[in-house]
């Protein structure tokens, strides 16, 4: 009678941590397919904008010349994110895009004619609402990274991580560089 009870216990424990095991390994999939649902919704707004930048250099170059390097550096970083070989890497160089852009507005405002062209401030509003929803989409990214990374760190979810080779994502950052204040001679000098 002792075997019985005591072999249901061990059975009991064993079906218990089995489940277990299962429910959690679900959670990683469900967490990680998140992780990369958000990465992914970046590089999508990442495209898009990056389809509008043309426009907005033209229109640009057209009153400021083609000298600006602010522009030049525009087209390159448009460019290295077309060639960019994986997410994480587009999303890099959309961060420095963003900043680049924002480096426009400034310098636009040595040029009253191009501030009131209808298509450029078109062109301005449309990119000024995508970096909105960069934004809001770098933060989601964020959110669930941290959800991801927490439930990879944390214990005894860490167990089944372990087991799974589940590996940390890192979150997107904004480099030092750019957290500098823009310098805005630098902007207007050819």
């Amino acid at each position: 009678m002792l075997l019985i009870i005591l072999s249901l216990i061990i059975s009991f424990i064993a079906i218990v941590l089995i489940l277990w095991f299962i429910f959690t390994g679900n959670s990683f999939i469900a967490r990680n397919n998140r992780v990369k649902q958000t990465e992914s919704s970046i590089c999508v707004m990442l495209k898009q904008r990056n389809d509008m930048i043309p426009n907005l250099v033209a229109a640009v170059q057209n009153y400021a010349g083609h000298e600006n390097a602010t522009l030049t550096r525009i087209a390159e970083l448009r460019s290295l994110m077309q060639q960019a070989g994986n997410e994480q890497e587009q999303i890099q160089l959309g961060a420095e895009l963003s900043s680049k852009l924002a480096d426009i507005k400034v310098a636009v405002e040595n040029y009253p004619e191009l501030k009131a062209d209808r298509q450029f401030i078109r062109l301005e509003e449309s990119i000024e609402e995508m970096e909105y929803q960069l934004q809001a989409a770098r933060r989601t990214f964020n959110a669930a990274v941290v959800d991801f990374n927490n439930y990879v760190q944390m214990f005894p979810s860490s167990i089944v991580a372990g087991i799974r080779h589940y590996q940390l994502y890192e979150l997107i950052t904004i480099p030092e560089a750019e957290k500098a204040n823009v310098d805005v001679k630098a902007l207007f000098k050819n």
